[in-house]
């Protein structure tokens, strides 16, 4: 029986081939989406589950507050490592420091430029929780000494190109021609996701023997480092609450917290390390916020395939009516024919299913901006795939198929073989219905990416309160702390032409983080303690991004270790005062504010103007240099020109550190990068959408167009235009087009409304985007139904009529 129901619907599907080659591109468009998101999740939540200690790990992690406000933290200070054995649950302590200073790395004469995330310095208990597969060297010594380094193999490989992990011990690895390390063991890579992807591996004693514990604050129990990670493997599950507060007890020994300022330790569950965006991360974290969004995407997609399958189903109801008439009078019971159109929804299921793995791979490639680095289309070899891709089977027969085969038994034997049914297929309110929310799908994608692409437009270019355009960025090596030699490459590049001035400093005005710094003011009795973000720089930093000073002066070069403070505007509210001019004077930090500038957006439009300072020191603060550029010349050529010749003057100063610079404007760009991947995901989506939907309304045209042939024929015969003819087959289509778009607008201004609301700084949602969205996918549904409805009404009157 079931055999006979499969050859039915093979015969079933090859016999209607156009109807089920749309069905089954929909279906694979959605089930595609829903295969790369499923892939997607899985990748994300398979870091580190290969360590059979995970759900006793955890990272202790800091929330320091002051004055009100908070900030999250990743890391701790150092000596809280010694102090948290005293904690009976606590098994193993597991402190490490990640090495974001490295900048050049020396092998056999041969130069390597390190990337973040590369190093770390770490002992024994560090490599033991990782669980590394040695390939030589031993874990109970190799990083036992100071000077000690390990390597994966594919660092080695890079290095020893060649060379047996025997043969590499003992090799020599030099750090900024400072620190010279000794190879003492190679490791295998870990082949499975982890957030653990150090390369390298230095003894945690080097630390303590090169002048890195000034660096790293060993001894400070007021720094928080992100760069300093501890991690506790307990004896059993424990009580968080209970962990966290004896971590409290431990930091304050006793003393009563200050009100004002104050770091909380906290656990956070090594299994939760990969998604919790809140405290940063050395490695790739993952967004929940873009899961959810592309899961949401996914079952849009979804949806609108099964409403194609439903709509085009029942829409030929009429030509098998008389199907199932017979199959009724020759005995078929109503369950078996619901076991035969479900076998025809399965199989035409199926055939989208193997479809969809040669479109995921497609998916990917077009969403790559939107999804993590190592993701790619092997993930699509894992045992789990075709697991998911029979349940999505299963359930979008079920989905899809229940209705329109219900509709199909439902036909009473006696009535449609006595007559010629003109049966629609079941109430069309149902399919009118299904169609008008395929197209609110697909306007609200059309909207979505207006709204999206307006307001990274808007963000890229409001005026910030400084000047962005023509102007260079150039970072001295962090190491070299002589300042003779950054003031001697400022005074060569202020010297090349194309160059008006140079500043030096640190930050640009505007960064991805944050850089802040605890301010103490104190005015007769009242005492203020507020959290400012922190610029320094000489007296040209003002003039090269045109700051303006709108109280007092500008910054002076200090001619001895005195600095002085430039406030924004709103730091000068947070002291409480109204008026710029009564700051300018009063002493903060030690030092005088000497002015007051107009505020600027120091992050991205999605956060508030912070409270603000500028100072002109230490001088050892000054590692950037802000390089303003006059006019690029026809085709850049003066820009080019002064890039090379500031490459050349940097070669003279430093002589074996790479030169690179960045212009301030495409940094700015890179703040918002995810906004553009947001907008690019739109599009795809729109796009998939719509042709989902266009598909669906082919469909429904041509089977419509189909069922009127004789009529179109009649029309023409009676003086009928090809433009009448198109408007009548068109018309009720562009109806239900209508009806999605009025039906759309308030959805689409709510969650857009909605998303705008994460942007202090925002774009206004404007009339327009809904007319453009409106417009867009009118022309787009006339263009498709063009395909059968323009040949239908040019088509020979004869031939229509003949043809019944």
């Amino acid at each position: 029986m079931l055999k006979n129901h499969f050859l039915v619907a093979v015969r079933n599907i090859s016999r209607n081939s156009a109807f089920s080659l749309i069905n089954i591109l929909g279906l694979a468009l959605g089930i595609s989406a829903a295969l790369v998101v499923f892939l997607l999740v899985f990748y994300e939540n398979s870091f580190d589950k290969f360590q059979a200690a995970q759900r006793r790990t955890y990272r202790v992690v800091s929330h320091i507050y002051f004055s009100g406000d908070s900030v999250y933290n990743s890391g701790v200070c150092v000596p809280l490592a010694a102090a948290v054995k005293q904690i009976p649950a606590v098994e193993d302590v597991i402190l490490f420091f990640v090495d974001d200073i490295t900048g050049r790395i020396t092998v056999n004469g041969k130069d390597f430029r390190t990337r973040e995330g590369d190093i770390v310095y770490a002992d024994r208990s560090y490599t033991d929780l990782i669980g590394y597969r040695w390939l030589s060297g031993s874990p109970e010594s190799a990083l036992q000494q100071p000077d000690a380094i390990v390597l994966t193999s594919s660092r080695a490989e890079k290095y020893f190109p060649g060379l047996s992990p025997e043969k590499i011990m003992g090799r020599e690895i030099l750090y900024d021609d400072t620190i010279r390390l000794t190879v003492t063991g190679i490791v295998a890579d870990i082949p499975q996701q982890t957030d653990f992807g150090f390369k390298e591996i230095v003894s945690s004693s080097t630390i303590y023997t090169n002048n890195y514990k000034k660096y790293y604050n060993v001894d400070n129990w007021d720094n928080v480092s992100s760069s300093v990670q501890l991690l506790l493997k307990m004896r059993h599950e424990v009580d968080i609450d209970r962990i966290n507060a004896a971590l409290d007890a431990i930091r304050y020994q006793g003393k009563t917290k200050d009100k004002n300022f104050y770091t909380d330790q906290v656990l956070q569950p090594l299994s939760m390390m990969h998604f919790d965006t809140r405290y940063g991360s050395y490695a790739r974290l993952a967004e929940t916020s873009k899961l959810r969004a592309l899961g949401w995407v996914a079952l849009a997609l979804l949806l609108l395939a099964c409403i194609n399958f439903v709509n085009l189903t029942t829409a030929q109801t009429a030509r098998r009516a008389k199907e199932t008439g017979i199959r009724k009078t020759m005995g078929s019971t109503a369950g078996q024919l619901m076991v035969q159109f479900l076998s025809e929804t399965f199989l035409l299921t199926l055939l989208a299913a193997v479809l969809s793995l040669i479109m995921a791979p497609l998916l990917i490639f077009f969403f790559r901006s939107f999804l993590p680095e190592g993701f790619s289309h092997i993930q699509l070899y894992h045992w789990q795939v075709p697991v998911f891709l029979l349940l999505m089977v299963i359930v979008i027969t079920l989905i899809s198929g229940i209705y329109p085969a219900a509709v199909l038994t439902r036909f009473q034997p006696v009535t449609v073989l006595k007559t010629q049914t003109n049966s629609t297929g079941g109430r069309l309110w149902v399919r009118k219905t299904l169609t008008v929310s395929q197209f609110m799908v697909a306007q609200f994608f059309i909207i979505a990416t207006l709204v999206v692409s307006k307001q990274v437009h808007f963000s890229l270019n409001t005026d910030l309160g400084f000047r962005k355009d023509a102007i260079i960025t150039v970072k001295t090596p962090f190491r070299d702390t002589n300042e003779d030699k950054r003031r001697t490459l400022k005074e060569k590049i202020a010297n090349i032409p194309g160059v008006e001035l140079v500043s030096m400093g640190n930050q640009s005005p505007i960064i991805s983080g944050f850089m802040t710094s605890i301010f103490n003011y104190k005015d007769g009795k009242k005492e203020f303690s507020r959290n400012l973000e922190m610029r320094y720089g000489d007296s040209n930093y003002t003039k090269v991004y045109q700051l303006r000073v709108i109280a007092g002066r500008n910054l002076q070069t200090p001619k001895d270790s005195t600095g002085e403070w430039l406030m924004n505007e709103n730091a000068v509210k947070a002291f409480g005062f109204s008026n710029p001019r009564d700051i300018i004077g009063k002493v903060i930090e030690s030092n005088p504010v000497v002015g007051v500038v107009k505020n600027f957006n120091s992050t991205s439009m999605s956060k508030s103007i912070p409270a603000l300072a500028i100072g002109n020191g230490p001088v050892n603060k000054y590692q950037t240099l802000h390089i303003q550029l006059g006019g690029p010349g026809k085709n850049a050529a003066v820009w080019k020109e002064a890039i090379t010749g500031m490459e050349k003057a940097w070669n003279e100063v430093y002589t074996k550190e790479p030169f690179s610079y960045n212009f301030l404007d495409k940094s700015i760009e890179a703040l918002y990068e995810s906004e553009r991947d947001t907008a690019v995901l739109l599009n795809w989506c729109a796009g998939i959408a719509f042709f989902i939907s266009a598909l669906g309304l082919l469909g429904l045209v041509i089977y419509t167009t189909n069922q009127r042939t004789r009529e179109i024929g009649i029309r023409k015969i009676l003086g009928a235009t090809v433009w009448q003819m198109i408007t009548l087959l068109t018309k009720d289509f562009m109806k239900l087009v209508g009806i999605a778009f009025v039906l759309v607008i308030p959805l689409a201004w709510w969650a857009m409304h909605n998303w705008l609301q994460s942007y202090v700084y925002r774009t206004s949602l404007s009339w327009w985007v809904f007319a453009v969205g409106g417009m867009s996918m009118t022309l787009l549904a006339l263009v498709t139904m063009s395909f059968k409805t323009v040949r239908a009404a040019l088509d020979n009157p004869v031939n229509a009529l003949k043809s019944e």
